[in-house]
């Protein structure tokens, strides 16, 4: 027994040393994306990362030990890097050319190529897509396919479309399907049920389509997704 303990003392130890000896950069903060590739990124006072004019990260550069460098006039080197993918960065979600707020109760799930949260203790999923080479209307007519054919396959579904204001200026477009019974059941024999949705809008002619996802019918919450959403801020 008392050898057991030791063992534990021992682990307890290096784990310490290793702790203790662990660089801490100055005025930034490691941050990791869902590769779990590392950024010594700079941050703001309020513990945002700082970018550039055109959106740039600014990262710090650091050595092989992870510790800052510092040029000739001794001051913190940096240097400026696309973002090509999404960084979860605090309560806060920092894609190319836009950041959005996490609400309460939501989570990230594995943000990268796409932006995706999900609301905590439910299967209600929110992504976000953003592209800059396909009209509007392109965009929405490919999208609404699944739409349709949800339509086709399921003639009782309820579906809609409407427009919805975010913000001041934006005015999208929402549709949706809602399978109440689809034919399947879970493992104890519950009905399982399917919502697909899709909010579109365009902003400085990018188009980004917000899919959302869930086993009920996430149209009665719309105005607190339209609320998420208002939370973008465009870089």
């Amino acid at each position: 027994m008392k050898k057991y303990f030791a063992l534990i003392i021992s682990v307890i130890i290096i784990l310490s040393c290793f702790t203790a000896c662990k660089p801490k950069i100055k005025n930034g903060a490691v941050i990791s994306d869902a590769a779990s590739k590392n950024y010594a990124a700079v941050t703001e006072e309020g513990g945002e990362i700082a970018r550039d004019e055109a959106g740039n990260l600014l990262l710090l550069v650091t050595d092989e030990h992870g510790r800052n460098v510092k040029d000739e006039n001794g001051e913190y080197e940096t240097k400026r890097v696309k973002i090509d993918h999404a960084l979860v960065v605090g309560n806060k979600i920092e894609c190319a050319d836009y950041a959005l707020t996490i609400p309460n109760g939501w989570s990230d799930k594995m943000s990268y190529a796409d932006l995706i949260i999900s609301r905590d203790g439910t299967e209600d999923i929110l992504k976000i897509s953003v592209t800059d080479d396909s009209s509007l209307n392109n965009v929405m007519e490919t999208r609404l396919k699944s739409i349709n054919l949800i339509k086709n396959n399921f003639p009782k579904a309820e579906t809609g479309s409407k427009e919805i204001t975010l913000g001041d200026e934006i005015i999208a477009q929402f549709s949706y399907a809602f399978v109440e019974d689809t034919g399947a059941r879970d493992e104890n024999l519950n009905v399982l049920s399917s919502y697909l949705g899709f909010i579109f809008f365009e902003h400085k002619g990018e188009v980004y389509t917000c899919m959302l996802t869930s086993n009920r019918n996430m149209t009665e919450q719309i105005d607190e997704i339209a609320g998420i959403l208002n939370t973008i801020e465009f870089i």
